[in-house]
């Protein structure tokens, strides 16, 4: 630098000499030197100083670097950390859903205990309350046999006899109720083995027999049947099993003095006191608010009814309709002479003679539209029918199929088929096992009514002989209230010691408020019916990989007006 500054000032004495003012210019460089120094001085100062910041920094930069180093260590200690954190925490979630399913099968276990000790007490209680019924039957039956031991000893004479006497039988084996009837019939033979072993172990030579005769639901031909058996001195006569058929012979029994004990036959027209006739089932009056009740639970409020036109179908459908009526308010009428959307009930009547319903059905279907377009969903089909009902629904599935998805609101598991049954359908294999008519059936379930009991040791005991006699068939209400009708006939002549009608006809009612058979206490009414319990309730359902079967679906209690275990689904 001083070698520059020499060379400056010899150029600028050179100028200065020539221009003639050497010393200004001496004095001008000279404080311009000093000044250049100074800044000189100062820029090496601040040199020093910034490279002291520059070391300051670059230790700064080590320290920071060493910093980062540090927290990148901790950065990955951190991050293994978290790792680990979350790996807790999934073991945490993962043991909380342990201890949730460990909660869930305690909670389980606690309540599979408490069903356990549910089912428990209240299968002790059933077993204290079937010990109690066993206890009061066998009071019962001990009062039975003390009845009769007293009975046999002020009879004797007839007990000492040696005689058979003869009940006769008017039932269906062919026709329209022949399942019904041959069921009926085979338990009457076992009602007579009963009856003659119970006589030949109290010491009598007097022994039951039974005389059944065919009449095929024809009603032309059963006052001959009684009338032949009248000339065979036949005094007790179990059946006729039909309505139409009782109508026909009636006037004759009562003036001849021939009694008739029906298992079933229900027509309120036949409700008349002190005539020969006695009905082990109790009448329409009962079974039609059942019918009319089991709709309305369905959410039925408007009712077709379609029925044989004979003493049996006209009995029930009037009952029937008159409670479904009764049921609504007493609101609309009940129209037998068409049907407009204002009615309450819709009665449609067949001949039961006739084997093609088109026409039938055809009004079937009317009424129903006319109906169901005031009442959408809620209206149903009351099918008061015996085994014609296959070709009936046979004839509607291929003419108004239509009528085979109706539905109502059902009873709150949703809707139900709007078809229901009664007595003439229940239970009946035929319609069942049909190859046409089972799978519809199954399809609309026709949950039907049938008079009922609850079944005692007595029952249970007439099931397991009459499965093990005729195996491939059941006891239906015929068969068992024909078992009962025999016993009657044969305790009521016992009673009055002599095979005679009117005699007969008098201890009747006696006997059968006194007599504890399979079906209960035969209590009657005045008028020779059935006082009513229960009525069952059975429809059709298709097992998987099965056949069409009929199944029990809850029954109706006529004390109550109520339903136990409705299931019509």
């Amino acid at each position: 630098m001083s070698y520059f500054l020499s060379l400056k000032v010899v150029i600028i004495l050179i100028l200065a000499a020539a221009s003639g003012s050497i010393g200004g210019v001496a004095y001008y460089y000279q404080t311009r030197t000093a000044n250049l120094d100074s800044q000189v001085s100062t820029l090496s100062n601040n040199a020093g100083s910034l490279n002291d910041q520059i070391a300051a920094l670059k230790a700064d930069i080590a320290n920071l670097t060493s910093q980062s180093s540090r927290l990148q260590l901790i950065n990955s200690q951190l991050n293994q950390t978290y790792l680990q954190i979350q790996s807790l925490e999934a073991q945490l979630t993962a043991a909380n859903i342990q201890l949730q399913s460990l909660e869930t099968q305690l909670s389980d276990e606690i309540s599979k205990v408490q069903l356990l000790e549910l089912s428990f007490n209240t299968q002790l209680d059933t077993l204290n309350a079937e010990l109690a019924q066993d206890q009061a039957e066998i009071a019962q039956l001990q009062n039975q046999v003390s009845q009769l031991q007293t009975q046999l000893q002020q009879s004797s004479g007839l007990c000492l006899s040696g005689k058979t006497i003869t009940i006769g039988e008017l039932l269906d084996l062919s026709d329209g109720l022949s399942t019904q009837g041959i069921r009926a019939r085979d338990s009457s033979l076992i009602a007579l083995n009963d009856i003659n072993n119970f006589l030949s172990s109290a010491g009598c030579t007097l022994k039951f027999a039974v005389s059944v005769t065919d009449y095929a639901l024809d009603s032309s031909m059963v006052l001959g049947d009684l009338q032949a058996f009248d000339s065979q001195g036949i005094q007790v006569v179990v059946g006729p099993i039909n309505a139409g058929a009782i109508n026909a012979v009636l006037p004759y029994a009562d003036s001849h003095h021939i009694v008739l004990i029906s298992p079933d036959v229900t027509s309120i027209a036949l409700a008349i006191p002190n005539d020969y006739l006695f009905r082990t089932a109790p009448n329409d009056g009962w079974q039609g608010m059942a019918d009319a009740r089991m709709a309305q639970a369905e959410g039925a409020t408007k009712l077709v009814i379609v029925q044989r036109h004979d003493p049996y179908g006209d009995s029930l459908a009037n009952a029937t309709a008159s409670d479904f009526k009764y049921l609504a308010g007493n609101t609309g009428i009940v129209d037998t002479s068409g049907c407009v959307g204002s009615d309450t009930v819709c009665v449609i009547q067949y001949d039961p003679s006739i084997t093609d319903f088109t026409t039938t059905i055809a009004v079937l279907n009317n009424e129903f539209n006319a109906l169901n377009a005031t009442s959408t969903n809620k209206v149903a089909i009351d099918a008061i029918s015996f085994e014609e009902f296959t070709q009936i629904i046979y004839q509607v599935s291929l003419q108004v199929p239509s009528l085979l998805n109706g539905r109502l609101p059902g009873t709150g598991a949703g809707p139900t088929s709007m078809w229901i049954g009664t007595d003439g359908e229940a239970q009946d294999p035929v319609i069942s096992s049909s190859s046409t008519s089972g799978p519809l059936v199954s399809r609309i379930r026709l949950p039907s009514t049938v008079y009922g009991f609850l079944n005692n040791t007595k029952t249970e005991s007439l099931y397991a002989t009459f499965t093990s006699t005729y195996p491939g068939n059941i006891c239906d209400l015929f068969c068992k209230g024909a078992y009962d009708d025999v016993w009657l006939a044969a305790l009521a002549t016992l009673q009055v010691g002599s095979y005679n009608g009117t005699r007969i006809q008098a201890a009747m009612l006696t006997v059968a408020d006194n007599y504890y058979g399979v079906t209960g206490w035969t209590q009657l009414e005045r008028s020779g019916d059935r006082v009513a319990a229960i009525y069952e309730i059975w429809k059709v359902v298709t097992p998987s990989g099965g056949i069409p079967t009929w199944v029990y679906g809850g029954y109706w209690d006529a004390a109550t007006n109520t339903f136990v275990g409705f299931n019509p689904y």
